[in-house]
């Protein structure tokens, strides 16, 4: 198991590598005491280790780790930077990425989960909920919960076997999700795609298909009859292994839980988030498992 001693400074020492191949803009104004390393550093460090509070993990650090990082800076410094720094921390989430073996025989994996941003009963006509491109916060339905939620859903494509996002989006609550799997698919071909079954259709099956993508969806009790029992098996055992990555993002890294104020601070959370995910399996490979 690695101590939090050693995950600070081997996670530094990979984001500081790191940006000296890959330089960010520089911002105008005097250098910072605390270097951007330092900054992704506590970004991910933080989900990486399970603090749900970015208050409380500076005050660890300050308590705690001063003798590895003398300048840490003021909370609302923290913020700023660490959302100034968010492509920054998707580029890293990629480059981890690119550690893990593809994915086996093509088989990928979709679905989506809600990203609530306010309790319905709070919300009082426009707020500030929106992003760039016309995004906003919308209500939408969790059919596996049978709630009503307030917010947006976020769309991950992983894997069947090893399930790490390659890729993922941040799109609105009653978003349709042909739509969706539709663009995260755009670029790719000869893949087979599992996924639920709110996305069968003929239409869709054809559209995919003319890409060289097969969908799978769970069968309806009609289709079961005619659909060959190793597949069903396969179709069974599989289905949920994407549950597993929006498990741990919301039990381990609090994903639900992300206590953002703005639209910016929330997709900043969400790619760090991710990008912990995607480390934590890289390490996991390599051996190094976290306390």
């Amino acid at each position: 198991m690695m101590p939090t001693e050693d995950l600070l400074i081997v996670l530094f020492c990979e984001m500081d590598d790191w940006l000296q191949t890959h330089p960010v803009p520089v911002r105008p104004g005097p250098k910072p005491a605390c270097a951007d390393s330092e900054v992704l550093t506590f970004a991910l460090a933080r989900d990486l280790l399970g603090y749900a509070s970015e208050r409380r993990f500076r005050r660890v650090l300050r308590a705690d780790w001063r003798h590895l990082f003398p300048h840490i800076p003021a909370q609302s410094e923290l913020n700023r930077r660490t959302r100034y720094l968010w492509g920054a921390v998707e580029q890293v989430r990629q480059a981890y990425l690119a550690l893990l073996p593809p994915a086996t025989e093509d088989w990928y994996a979709f679905d989506t989960t809600p990203l609530p941003v306010k309790h319905p009963s709070r919300v009082r006509g426009p707020d500030q909920w929106c992003l760039p491109g016309g995004l906003v916060a919308r209500f939408g339905r969790c059919a596996a919960k049978s709630l009503w939620f307030y917010g947006f859903r976020v769309a991950v494509l992983t894997p069947l076997l090893d399930p790490v996002p390659v890729c993922w989006a941040l799109v609105p609550a009653a978003v349709n999700e042909r739509d969706v799997l539709l663009t995260l698919l755009e670029p790719r071909h000869d893949l087979k795609v599992l996924a639920d079954k709110g996305l069968r259709g003929a239409t869709m099956t054809q559209t995919l298909a003319d890409q060289g993508i097969l969908l799978l969806t769970p069968p309806t009790k009609r289709e079961r009859a005619a659909l060959p029992p190793v597949l069903q098996r396969f179709i069974a055992a599989h289905r949920n292994r994407i549950e597993g990555v929006f498990t741990t993002t919301k039990d381990q890294l609090h994903l639900e839980q992300h206590r953002a104020l703005t639209p910016w601070g929330l997709l900043t959370r969400i790619v760090t988030k991710l990008a912990a995910f995607t480390v934590r399996t890289v390490w996991r490979r390599l051996g190094r498992e976290i306390e």
